[in-house]
Order: C-alpha cells, then sequence, then structure tokens
C-alpha cells in the first residue's frame, strides 16, 4: 500500500509539474520572447541529473558487485527487451498509429513534415555528453565522493527532476502545439505501453531460452520496465538470484536507454523513443527523450511511463504466480 501511494504522489507532482511549466509557457508574455536560456538551463539541468545517476550507481556496492556474477544474464535481457519493445512500438506507429518517423500523421502537410523534422534535436554530440556525463558519475561515485556526500544522491535526483519536468512543460507551452498534440495522440496514445510491455516481455522469454533462468524467471527480470529500485523487493521473496538480476537488468535498460535514445530518434523514428526507458519514460529519461525528438513526443513517453510504472507492482506478481 505505501509503494501505491507513494507512486500515486510521485505521478501526481510529475504531471503538476508539467501542466504548469506548459500553461506558463503558452502565455503571450512569455511566448514573445525567445528565452534561449530555457533550453541551455534543461542541457545543464540534464547534464547534472545524469552525473548524479551515476554517483549514485557507482557508489551502489549491490551494483558493482553484482557486475561479475549475474552481468551476462542481465545483459541479455536487457538488450533484448530493449529490442523486442522498439520493435513492437514501430510496428504499433507504422501499422496502427499510422504516423511518420516524426510522430507525425502520414497526412500531415509539407510544413508540418518540415516543422516536426526540424523540430529534432537528436545528433551524436548530445550522446557523447550523456556517454560522458554517466562514466564521470560512475567514477567518482565510486572512487572519489564519500558516502557523506552520495547519501544525498537521492535528493539532487529529485529536485534536478522536478526542473526538468517543469522546463519541458514550458517548452512545450511554448511552441503553442500542447492541446493539439493531446488531440493528435487520442486514446490510442494508451497502445503505446501496452506495445513496450509485450514487446519487453516477448523477447525477455527469448532471452529465458538461452540461461539457466528459464522463461518465467526471465520475463519477470524484465518486468520492473526499469524501475530498478521496486522490482527487486517484489522478487526478493520468491528468488533472491532473479531479484539481483533484475535489479541490474533494470539499472542496465535505465542506462542503455539514456544512451542509446538519440541514435534511435536519429535512425528510426521519436516514437520509439518512449519504448527505451519503459517505467521511467515518464521521469529520469523523459527529458532526454525530448531532447532528442520534439515536445509533442512528451505526450506518448509521459503516458507509456505512467501506465508501466502502474503495472510494475501487479506485473511482475501475476508472472511469480505463473504455474511453470
Amino acid at each position: 500500500m505505501g509503494t501505491t501511494l507513494s507512486t500515486l504522489s510521485n505521478l501526481a507532482i510529475y504531471i503538476a509539474l508539467v501542466v504548469l511549466g506548459a500553461f506558463i509557457g503558452s502565455r503571450n508574455a512569455v511566448r514573445r520572447h525567445p528565452l534561449v536560456w530555457v533550453g541551455k538551463l534543461q542541457f545543464v539541468a540534464l547534464m547534472i541529473l545524469i552525473v548524479t545517476l551515476g554517483v549514485n550507481l557507482g557508489a551502489n556496492d549491490e551494483v558493482i558487485s553484482s557486475l561479475g556474477q549475474i552481468g551476462l544474464a542481465a545483459f541479455l535481457i536487457t538488450v533484448l527487451a530493449l529490442f523486442g519493445s522498439v520493435l513492437a512500438l514501430t510496428l504499433l506507429r507504422r501499422f496502427v498509429l499510422k504516423l511518420d518517423r516524426f510522430g507525425l500523421p502520414r497526412g500531415a502537410t509539407e510544413s508540418a513534415r518540415q516543422g516536426g523534422s526540424a523540430g529534432g534535436k537528436a545528433d551524436n554530440a548530445l550522446t557523447k555528453w550523456i556517454i560522458i556525463a554517466v562514466v564521470l558519475g560512475m567514477l567518482a561515485g565510486r572512487f572519489l565522493l564519500p558516502p557523506s556526500v552520495t547519501a544525498h544522491c537521492g535528493t539532487v535526483i529529485n529536485f534536478g527532476l522536478y526542473l526538468l519536468l517543469f522546463m519541458v512543460g514550458m517548452d512545450m507551452g511554448k511552441q503553442g502545439t500542447f492541446l493539439s498534440d493531446i488531440k493528435t495522440a487520442g486514446f490510442q496514445v494508451l497502445l503505446v505501453p501496452v506495445a513496450v510491455c509485450v514487446g519487453t516481455l516477448a523477447f525477455a522469454a527469448l532471452a529465458g531460452l538461452f540461461l539457466p533462468l528459464g522463461v518465467k524467471d526471465a520475463m519477470a527480470a524484465s518486468a520492473g520496465m526499469g524501475w530498478y529500485s521496486l522490482a527487486p523487493t517484489l522478487l526478493a521473496p520468491y528468488s533472491a538470484l532473479v531479484s539481483a538480476i533484475a535489479f541490474l537488468s533494470n539499472v542496465m535498460r535505465e542506462i542503455f536507454s539514456i544512451l542509446l535514445i538519440p541514435l534511435v530518434a536519429k535512425h528510426l523514428g521519436y516514437v520509439e523513443c518512449a519504448a527505451l526507458p519503459g517505467a521511467a519514460a515518464m521521469d529520469t529519461v523523459l527529458p532526454v527523450v525530448v531532447g532528442a525528438t520534439h515536445e509533442r513526443i512528451t505526450i506518448y513517453s509521459f503516458t507509456s511511463g505512467v501506465v508501466l510504472s502502474l503495472a510494475v507492482p501487479i506485473l511482475v506478481p501475476a508472472l511469480v504466480a505463473l504455474p511453470f
């Protein structure tokens, strides 16, 4: 019950910040000014958040000690789950949602397509900075910063996340297409987390065929959808090994997502970027998705993250209860 209430509370805060930012950004007094500092501040805040995430992981003895023991299993599950979720969402985008690679309806006007293309900010420079930030953060957390400093990572991450979500909302409001983006997405946006979930579990099951874990445990390990703080807790009473693999796999999913999103946006499609982080698409990785694509993709990413976050506490126990 406590976990559920905490999840709902966080969701309420995230939604409120995005909506507040969008409202302020949509005001004429704000839109009349270029406000170039918004994008710069968003980038700086994003780097601080990613560095802090790296510090938090580097200082975590459980993550470091697990790398050699269960790393291969976690790696295989993560890679196949990421591939499956992106594949499922690509099929959904092309054949059901009928959107082009920029997340626009196929019948969009040429000007809209040009705007969609120009709106994307995916480039190799972003990937480079993300890799540098993650590596430096993990090294600092492991070898430089004392526990008295790393103990405050959670607070820094929370406040950095709040600022980023507000800035993302403000950026959406300045674009002036917030309501039209919601209308364009429609109720079909709820199919996005379904596709992500199906793709993740199906390909995690495929990984289980090649691992001693088996299909059921591989699916259970991937069912955290990137929520590495909850899934291992739910799995601990069932199996310490599966719990450890789930922890490392879901940590890997968040890190790999941050690194891969700019590349997926550039070479595959904008909507597919929402598939990579799973549950984290609504919070820590949302600014990366928006920064690599376009503000309108916020609708797909945020909705997918919310639904998947609410599904994890149900999905993990349900898989564990399967009679095989």
